[in-house]
């Protein structure tokens, strides 16, 4: 039989779940209050962090210009150089500036990697200068120039830019005196494929770039 529920009863009920949705009603209020004191207090971050960030802007810029370096620059806010050598322009929003600087030549070589700098260069050069950099050296040039390969710390490019070769011609004469026999054999190739490809660029230890 099933339980008999009085007038009183219902009244009770109804009295208890009008409390409860007034109590859901002011915790939603509450809730709405603490999400609106959230989201000012976001915005008012953000307004502080692009102030910041406009005036660490200015300060690098200041300091750029005064020594006119950009990797004395990205030294000294302890940054990479590809990364100011990118933010200059952006913080000036124009490329114009960056080019002044003493050693702004250097850093783009460093940061675009020799391959495409040395194309660059390449497309102002007389097909005479062209063909000396192709050149096989005379005996007495090439015997030094293995003995440096072979005997001191200079990098690829630092010994093809001393006999003023091209960086193919280099890997070429390697391989025709059996000093490697891969491309990848190449003393410090490492870091000749992160100077050939570019900051930021990462050999796998194993694949080539198709030199040979």
């Amino acid at each position: 039989m099933a339980a008999y529920i009085t007038i009183d009863d219902l009244i009770i009920e109804h009295r208890d779940l009008k409390a409860k949705v007034a109590s859901l009603e002011r915790e939603l209020q509450e809730s709405h209050q603490r999400n609106a004191e959230l989201k000012q207090k976001v915005t008012d971050l953000k307004e502080i962090l692009s102030d910041k960030n406009e005036e660490d802007g200015c300060e690098i810029l200041e300091f750029f210009h005064s020594c006119s370096s950009i990797r004395r620059t990205a030294w000294k806010y302890g940054m990479d150089l590809e990364e100011m050598y990118e933010l200059i322009p952006q913080l000036e929003d124009t490329w114009a500036g960056i080019k002044t600087a003493s050693d702004y030549d250097e850093c783009r070589m460093e940061v675009i990697g020799r391959q495409e700098w040395d194309a660059e260069q390449e497309e102002s050069m007389t097909a005479a200068e062209i063909a000396i950099r192709d050149r096989t050296p005379i005996k007495e040039e090439l015997n030094c120039l293995i003995a440096d390969y072979k005997d001191s710390s200079l990098t690829m490019y630092e010994i093809a830019d001393r006999y003023n070769l091209c960086i193919y011609n280099l890997f070429r004469l390697l391989k025709e005196n059996n000093l490697i026999e891969k491309e990848i054999d190449a003393k410090g190739y490492s870091g000749f494929y992160m100077e050939y490809k570019g900051a930021g660029s990462e050999w796998d230890g194993k694949s080539d770039m198709g030199i040979l």
